[in-house]
């Protein structure tokens, strides 16, 4: 079986590249399935669908559900939330809703409301734990 290299490297480089950008003064209502990164600084009623990664402004809002690789968030998205690997609310976002990722990062004043459940995290043993002892002692 033939593989073939050069569309590997494509493909990253596309998911790399916002190619769609949703400007202040849009609002889009349905469901986007977007095939490379995109960029959010209006607002989005519905589904967002997105093989790279998804960045929403300080102005951008999405209301309803989103799938990223990554998801950089500065505006407000009211909805659930599934992101291959990490999730990074800045100090201007708010996430209220369901977030499902594999790592998460929440700046001060940051926001987050709802239910997290993180990914491929090593399960935890009781070898892992440090065991405190009562009263302080």
């Amino acid at each position: 079986m033939r593989r073939n290299v050069f569309s590997s490297k494509k493909n990253k480089k596309k998911l790399d590249e916002t190619s769609t950008i949703v400007g202040e003064e849009t609002t889009f209502t349905g469901s986007l399935e977007v095939h490379s990164s995109i960029r959010i600084d209006g607002n989005i009623y519905g589904e967002l669908n997105c093989s790279g990664d998804v960045t929403i402004g300080q102005e951008g809002y999405v209301e309803k559900t989103v799938t990223a690789r990554n998801l950089f968030l500065a505006g407000k998205i009211q909805g659930d939330v599934k992101v291959a690997n990490k999730i990074h609310i800045y100090d201007t976002g708010s996430l209220d809703g369901k977030a499902e990722m594999n790592t998460i990062v929440i700046d001060e004043k940051g926001q987050f409301n709802g239910e997290s459940v993180m990914r491929n995290t090593e399960a935890y043993t009781t070898e892992n734990v440090v065991q405190m002892e009562e009263n302080g002692k």
